[in-house]
């Protein structure tokens, strides 16, 4: 990025040929290393999929607002800007690693942005600030979403980190329910033929109808389960399952799990169980793991201890039972080896 406008892929790109397959996008580093020397900024996208430690501590995160994260990085180098006045859809925190950047706080004209409202992210280039604001190593800014803003670097390069958060919204979640809205027959038949031509004397009958329809459809809203709904949200949450970093490095081990392997639960502190007459429902994080009710005795068992083997359930699971839970609490990235 340079001054608001995206530098062309071809700028900063080139063609290589990788197992057999010639593939365009390539980053040229030379290219990308010249733009940054004329002014450019350089946008990674996305490190909280590919940087161990970022990945980590958006977890962490995750964990506490229940809300998925995302990590951006931009490095700016000494007196330029990367992007112009604009606004994010959704919320951000802004972590300072190096160097130093100005920020410019501009009037927030729409609370709570989403996607397509206001129609544009961006914003003319505004005079008159709300507010400068100079971070160092160290400092971090909370941006709301829908709040105008820009960034400067001073002296020197300079390198931040952007966490969004990205809240669903009453929004997402009315969206999702009207997806089934096709239930209603009087929604899935077509508009009067014609219905356009000679708009005056078409217009009365074409609303009266629509009163008709949306009458329906406001009923159908009503009668609508929210426990149902709040139920299938909670789902959704839990569905978005991290896919465990180390996995192929446990898989690999030269040893078999054996009942004898001792495993340590990953993140401790984090496992809750919940159940009923049943079900067990296993709560890691985000991760959510549903067994037989029967299962439960032997899963409060291993909530009260940090290491594990499959010989150690003892009475509360047979060892065949304890082995095919250990190595699938092991594939879901909970339980890792231990040497000792």
């Amino acid at each position: 990025m340079r001054s608001g406008e995206s530098v062309p892929r071809t700028a900063y790109t080139c063609s290589q040929t990788t197992g057999g397959l010639r593939e365009s996008g390539a980053i040229d580093a030379r290219a990308a290393a010249r733009e940054f020397a004329s002014g450019a900024t350089l946008v990674l996208q996305a490190l909280h999929r590919f940087v161990p430690s970022v990945q980590n501590f958006c977890h962490e995160l995750e964990d506490f607002f229940g809300h998925p994260l995302q990590a951006n990085a931009y490095l700016t180098p000494e007196g330029a800007r990367g992007l112009g006045v604009h606004h994010d859809t959704h919320d951000v925190l802004v972590l300072q690693l190096f160097g130093s950047k100005s920020w410019r706080l501009y009037p927030q004209a729409v609370v709570d942005a989403v996607d397509g409202y206001p129609a544009s992210q961006r914003h003319p280039e505004l005079e008159t600030p709300d507010s400068v604001l100079t971070l160092s190593p160290g400092d971090c800014l909370y941006l709301p979403r829908g709040l105008p803003h820009d960034a400067e670097s001073t002296a020197g390069a300079s390198l931040h980190l952007t966490l969004g958060i990205r809240s669903p919204t009453w929004l997402d979640v009315l969206g999702r329910a009207l997806k089934s809205v096709h239930e209603i027959p009087q929604l899935r038949a077509s508009l009067p033929l014609n219905y356009a031509s000679n708009a005056a004397a078409r217009s009365d009958g074409l609303a009266l109808k629509l009163r008709e329809v949306l009458d329906r459809t406001s009923s159908w809203l009503q009668g609508l389960d929210e426990q149902e709904l709040a139920a299938s949200e909670m789902a959704l949450q839990r569905e978005r399952k991290r896919s465990p970093r180390g996995a192929i490095t446990q898989f690999a081990a030269l040893e078999p799990v054996q009942a004898t392997t001792v495993f340590e639960r990953n993140h401790p502190d984090r496992w809750v169980l919940h159940g009923d007459s049943d079900h067990a429902l296993l709560l890691v994080g985000l991760t959510a793991l549903e067994f037989p009710a029967r299962i439960k005795p032997a899963l409060e068992h291993l909530l009260s201890q940090h290491r594990i083997s499959a010989e150690g359930f003892g009475a509360c699971l047979d060892s065949a039972g304890a082995l095919v839970l250990v190595k699938r609490l092991h594939q879901e990235g909970l339980l890792v080896r231990t040497d000792a």
